[in-house]
């Protein structure tokens, strides 16, 4: 099938001529740039996807089978997600090719389970661009090493309206930069997108001798002037250019003015700075239409309401996943009946709206250019749509710099239509100079090497001081953590027993700076991954996730996060979440059946083969190998009678265990470990080493693939000492011994007695210790390649313990 075929299968036009160009473009570009309402999105999955199924056989395989979709806004991603999906069933690809939003959340872990699957993987910079720097926001440290391994490795990256990214821009360049040092497996390209875009924002420290041989794709000048093309409509969709009367800081009478302009029956958008300014000027025009209850006051408006009154809705980033998708869907609404939105700038990316009216603050100018995409957006208001810019004191610009307003406001005065042709034109017509101060960009942060190494190891801080990754993600203004709200008896969320990890629904996005203000007075909670339970927050770290209790309110479904909303907050039903803390084996304990380790280990070792042949020639024999050898021995340590006697203290009927073998599966209830912070996965690697006849490699992978094991080994402050001054260290005793036992596939572990001589540095007994091998390795392979190997093994793991089924014991 040729790609005007598939285009058209899937959505039910023919393709443009450039989106054509792009998905047979020999070789694919890293540049695109295309008006807004042009159809980028359509252009760059469904070119993926062609790509990825119906071209040569060389172009397949070169073509990554991840596409991670990435938007600068933090909502409104389910809009691309339903979009995608939509396509993918008329092609009849729906149950072949994974469509994810990356949303934050313990229940965020489908997508990495399945490496070898096809999948279109949407999400915020924030949630992106964390997974990808091994700190992936809003879940558990644990969670970490897979995202990062799969993303930086055979994965397309797109990064849509990049004049939005800030500081994240940076990054990507240096991570692409970082790729082709460090080595992937497969390819792991980049697509940066935007009606906007200026390739020497990219040309950061470590990308810059790349920017020159950058390959561009768009719209030709024939494809801009061309009045047959099929664009035309929307190229030259006129869009007249006025002043608002008034400003947002007299929202009242800002309100009366959107109140007048709006035309029954069609949708008039208006895209305020900040939050506080949406909701005031929403709250303002509820007044002037309707009588309303306002946070506990009521205030009954005094002006007769034009007949029939408009429907309002508010949109901004600050409301959890329910809120905001019944959000969505009345925003779909609108666009069919008409209504007045009040929004932030989370309308500027990802949304497929067209207003008949646009209000937007003075904005800098991309992203003044990316709101007036909202208007008349497919051209259908023959006679013209109106867009009004309001004015901003250039003192008051936050979150964006005076001088990027001021330069906007400079060139907006000399207007009186901004359709695209007419915007593209004007900038052709300008100096570089005034372009400069259009576009300027000047990352505040960029990451380096080092640092990119140092994130490798996710072992958890004893000071609980991680490397915040979050200046790399966004600039400081407008950097976020998510909350959730529980109810629980009494003072303490761990009575009877700590309180689940949050699930995606249950998020909230809220600015550090509010939680940080709340945090003087009402306690917030963080979880322990060394103690396994909720403490008491000590500190706001961006990207990070809180527990506040529901009476503590700053929230409500009508106007989301909001500081002076103090009534309780009504709490999402919360999910059966697996807690993952360091000493827990949730994929262990309490599973349908009890396993014996050969059983289980026969499964892992089934899920992994059907991984490494489904991605073919991605991997080297050698490390083929490496991991099927490793799959083999992983829970040797379920062996250790710490693991044993967990498993079966509390269990009432448990089954007869075959000749030989130990229990690797529980369906009952477990104990807690004997040795607090005990890491069967630790047992399994020690005792490998022990027996001098495997490989570093092997070994490394068994010991990391929970995600709890990493670069050194060492004791915990929450461990309990082992008697006579013998090392400890994650629960295993120097001097104990791991029984022999059936792993599986006709091998038999024999006995040994563990050692702890590895976590010493140096050499000990002509032998490196762990530090040393594992530098090793990541010398060799690199951090990247590192963890896809790690990922690999755990979604084996994990696969098969969701799909424990009995039987196969040898």
């Amino acid at each position: 099938m040729n790609f005007a075929e598939f285009f058209e299968s899937a959505t039910g036009n023919p393709p443009y001529e450039y989106q054509k160009r792009l998905a047979e473009a020999d070789p694919w570009p890293d540049l695109l740039e295309a008006p807004t309402g042009a159809g980028k999105t359509e252009a760059i999955v469904l070119g993926w996807l062609w790509r990825r199924r119906c071209s040569s056989p060389t172009v397949r395989t070169a073509t990554p089978r991840r596409l991670a979709y990435t938007l600068p806004m933090r909502v409104l991603v389910e809009q691309t997600k339903k979009r995608v999906h939509e396509w993918l069933a008329a092609l009849g690809e729906a149950d072949n090719v994974g469509v994810e939003i990356l949303m934050g959340g313990e229940t965020d872990n489908d997508w990495d389970l399945y490496p070898e699957r096809e999948a279109v993987l949407i999400g915020t910079q924030d949630m992106l661009l964390s997974r990808a720097l091994n700190r992936g926001y809003a879940l558990g440290r644990a969670r970490w090493p897979m995202p990062y391994g799969l993303l930086n490795n055979d994965c397309l990256w797109v990064f849509d309206e990049v004049q939005l990214m800030g500081s994240g821009l940076a990054t990507t360049a240096q991570l692409a930069a970082f790729r082709e040092k460090f080595k992937k497996w497969g390819n792991c390209p980049s697509l940066w997108a935007s009606a906007t875009l200026r390739p020497d924002w990219l040309a950061t420290v470590d990308f810059r001798a790349k920017v020159e041989g950058l390959i561009s794709h768009g719209l030709t000048k024939n494809e801009w002037h061309d009045s047959n093309s099929a664009l035309t409509k929307r190229l030259k969709a006129k869009k007249i250019l006025s002043k608002a009367k008034f400003t947002a800081d007299d929202p009242k009478k800002l309100a009366g003015e959107i109140r007048d302009v709006h035309q029954q029956g069609e949708l008039t958008l208006v895209v305020l700075n900040t939050v506080k300014k949406a909701v005031a000027v929403y709250d303002a025009l509820k007044a002037l239409m309707q009588s309303v209850t306002k946070r506990g006051k009521k205030s009954v408006a005094k002006q007769t309401p034009l007949a029939p009154t408009p429907d309002i809705l508010l949109l901004h980033s600050r409301f959890r996943p329910p809120e905001r998708q019944a959000k969505i869907k009345q925003l779909e609404q609108f666009s069919k009946i008409g209504g007045i939105v009040i929004s932030t700038q989370v309308v500027e990316a990802g949304v497929d709206m067209s207003a008949r009216v646009l209000f937007t603050e003075l904005s800098p100018w991309a992203s003044f250019v990316q709101r007036v995409g909202r208007c008349n957006r497919y051209g259908e208001f023959a006679k013209g749509a109106e867009v009004f810019w309001i004015e901003v004191d250039s003192k008051k610009a936050a979150p964006y710099e005076s001088e990027e307003v001021d330069a906007a406001r400079v060139e907006l005065k000399k207007m009186d239509d901004v359709g695209p042709r007419v915007l593209r034109d004007y900038l052709e017509g300008l100096s570089e100079s005034k372009r400069q101060k259009l576009y300027p960009y000047t990352p505040g942060s960029v990451i380096r090497k080092r640092t990119v190494e140092e994130l490798f190891d996710t072992t958890a801080d004893l000071t609980d001081a991680d490397l915040d990754v979050s200046p790399y993600i966004r600039e400081d203004a407008e950097r976020d953590v998510q909350v959730f709200w529980r109810k629980w008896e009494g003072d303490n969320p761990n009575i009877p027993e700590p309180q689940p990890l949050p699930a995606r629904d249950e998020l909230c996005t809220a600015p550090i700076a509010d939680v940080r203000d709340l945090k003087k007075s009402v306690m917030l909670y963080r979880w322990d991954f060394l103690e396994s339970v909720w403490q008491r927050a000590e500190s706001v770290v961006a990207g990070q996730v809180y527990l506040l209790p529901a009476d503590a309110g700053r929230y409500s479904t009508e106007f989301g996060w909001a500081m002076d909303v103090t009534d309780a907050v009504e709490t999402v039903a919360a999910q059966n979440v697996l807690s993952e803390g360091n000493d827990r084996d949730p994929y262990s304990q309490e599973q349908k059946i009890w396993q014996t380790i050969a059983r289980h280990t026969n499964q892992v070792v089934e899920e992994l083969d059907h991984i490494l042949t489904e991605l073919g020639v991605l991997l080297t024999d050698k490390e083929c190998a490496e991991l099927r050898h490793a799959a083999r021995w992983h829970d040797w340590g379920k062996a250790y009678y710490v693991f044993q006697d967990a498993l079966t203290a509390k269990a009432i009927d448990v089954p007869n265990l075959p000749q030989g073998h130990l229990w690797g599966k529980s369906s009952g209830k477990s104990e807690r470990y004997k040795h607090p912070g005990f890491r069967h996965e630790l047992a399994s690697a020690l005792g490998m080493l022990s027996l001098g006849s495997h490989s570093d490699l092997s070994c490394y992978i068994v010991a990391t693939h929970h995600g709890k094991v990493r670069l050194s080994i060492r004791s915990l402050p929450t461990e309990t000492p082992a008697p006579d001054d013998r090392r400890f260290a994650r629960g295993v005793w120097e001097g104990d011994s791991l029984p022999a036992v059936k792993l599986g596939g006709g091998v038999v572990a024999p006995k040994v007695t563990l050692s702890l001589t590895p976590m010493e540095l140096g050499l000990s007994d002509g032998q490196p210790s762990w530090a040393e091998r594992a530098l090793q390795l990541l010398e060799d392979y690199g951090p990247f390649r590192l963890a896809y190997l790690e990922a690999l093994l755990c979604a084996a793991d994990r696969r098969a313990s969701a799909n424990a089924r009995p039987g196969g014991d040898e």
